[in-house]
């Protein structure tokens, strides 16, 4: 039999996508934490373009305060400051997309077989996920890296498998709400095999929560990230990452107060503009989806 898609119900999936966007277009806080993002995908992109300096590089005064040689001082070491900044906004990032995309490469096939297929599935799905919940996303981090080791590959596996609960429970429950509505019972009606109809019909149908997920996702990320630099167990150095440019900046709050300062801004800036983008998807979701109810959250993770 024909397993071609419902046209009908690809052409919905389209037009709710295209109002979704209409949607967070209009949305001016929204806009800027994008415009905000996109500005440092590009810094972090362009770093050996931009930065004024190699950000391994000593220069022979520590510690010195905004100059017209150093724009945002040095660090004990003697290195600039700005340029360490520039570069470091690559491991917050590969942080968040890695982990972002750990957790949802995971979690949602786990959600959509737990929901779709039901029965025993669900049940084993679900005590996995209540097993992972058990233990704080923050402490299970700790311990998978304690356990592999320091580094940017076993950082990102760590904080991406504490976000599988919330990505599984998520697309389980969108799924769940789907699963028996007419447009999937006429997929399978058409001769659909059972894959096919979860990832052309009924995927497409529950990819707004999982988007807004994966934004609320990366931000828990760069916070986790850096929280992990900050007690040495992120970003090995030399490599610059904005948590462990605090945590080398609180030895010297008195000497060169700035030095704290712009890691710290960094990072507020970056979760601000992540959230702007989260809460803007949220509400273009809602006005499209029936699914708006679905509770989006950063888990046990922070």
């Amino acid at each position: 039999m024909s397993t071609t898609p419902n046209p009908s119900g690809s052409a919905l999936v389209s037009r709710r996508r295209l109002a979704s966007l209409r949607r967070f277009a209009r949305s001016r806080s929204a806009v800027v934490g994008a415009t905000g993002m996109l500005l440092l995908v590009v810094v972090a992109m362009a770093a050996p373009l931009i930065a004024p300096f190699d950000p391994a590089a000593q220069d022979g005064e520590s510690l010195l305060g905004p100059s017209g040689a150093h724009l945002l001082g040095t660090d004990q070491l003697g290195r600039d400051i700005l340029s360490r900044l520039i570069y470091g906004a690559r491991a917050s990032l590969i942080a968040a997309a890695g982990a972002a995309a750990v957790g949802a490469g995971i979690g949602v096939p786990l959600g959509l077989l737990a929901g779709y297929l039901g029965r025993w599935v669900d049940a084993v799905a679900m005590r996995l996920v209540d097993l992972l919940l058990a233990v704080p996303g923050i402490l299970l981090a700790l311990v998978m890296i304690v356990v592999l080791g320091p580094g940017r590959f076993n950082l990102i596996l760590a904080i991406g498998i504490g976000a599988v609960p919330e990505f599984a429970r998520l697309t389980r429950v969108a799924t769940l709400g789907i699963r028996d509505r007419d447009f999937v019972l006429a997929a399978r009606g058409m001769g659909a095999s059972t894959p096919d109809t979860m990832l052309r019909t009924v995927l497409p149908n529950v990819l707004g929560p999982i988007v807004i997920q994966l934004v609320v996702t990366a931000s828990m990320a760069v916070v986790v990230e850096a929280g992990l630099a900050f007690l040495g167990l992120g970003t090995p150095p030399p490599a610059p990452s904005w948590g462990g440019m605090l945590q080398e900046a609180r030895s010297y709050l008195y000497q060169s107060p700035s030095y704290g300062l712009f890691p710290g801004l960094c990072l507020v800036a970056t979760v601000f503009c992540l959230d702007r983008i989260g809460r803007g998807l949220q509400l273009a979701v809602s006005g499209a989806s029936p699914y708006s109810a679905v509770r989006i959250t950063t888990g046990g993770a922070v």
